[in-house]
């Protein structure tokens, strides 16, 4: 098939899937393709399990699947893959969140990568990036400035904080202050 029917084919594809009818009972949707919220196929309180573009800006209820796009914004939860500049989650991830900026204001469970993670719940998995953040970590934290308020698991970074640590911090500077002793030390901090 050349190049020319493959555009025609996929065009009519987006096109089928994009502008189904909507009702109250059909709350999910295969496909979303935005521009802007409000330009999109789909009302932002639509659930989408499959496919989810976001040339600009795009915000939907639930995602399921791959979301792609600039500014990805979900006002539910993602389970699967999200990448993007800017990544927002108002509820929980279950996969893989990749951008310059992830901000979960629920848990991750999974991984975070970016030049900035910040999740308000928990992390179980793994968060990766220049700068990380999250309340509490069951796994790993790997970045230059790490911060948890909870660890079970690892820091790896050139700064390391938490208040209560169950593991192991290794960088250059290491903060565990509800430690009894030996709160802040160079190259190694444990704590079981």
């Amino acid at each position: 098939m050349n190049s020319g029917k493959a555009f025609v084919c996929f065009a009519t594809c987006v096109c089928f899937l994009g502008f189904a009818p909507v009702t109250e009972a059909d709350g999910v949707k295969p496909f979303q393709l935005s521009l802007v919220t409000p330009l999109q196929f789909h009302d932002r309180d639509m659930d989408i399990h499959g496919l989810r573009i976001n040339l600009i800006y795009g915000q939907s209820r639930d995602i399921a699947g791959l979301d792609v796009g600039l500014i990805n914004h979900a006002g539910g939860s993602v389970s699967g893959y999200q990448i993007g500049l800017l990544n927002l989650v108002e509820l929980d991830v279950y996969g893989v969140q990749e951008g310059l900026m992830n901000w979960t204001k629920g848990n991750v469970t999974g991984a975070q990568g970016g030049l900035a993670n910040y999740t308000e719940g928990q992390v179980s998995g793994v968060q990766a990036g220049l700068i990380n953040y999250t309340d509490s970590l069951a796994g790993l934290q790997l970045g230059l400035v790490n911060r948890s308020d909870y660890v079970s698991g690892v820091q790896l970074g050139a700064l390391n904080l938490t208040r209560n640590l169950d593991g192991l911090q290794i960088g250059l500077i290491n903060i565990a202050t509800g430690k009894e002793v030996w709160q802040v030390l160079p190259i190694v901090n444990w704590h079981w």
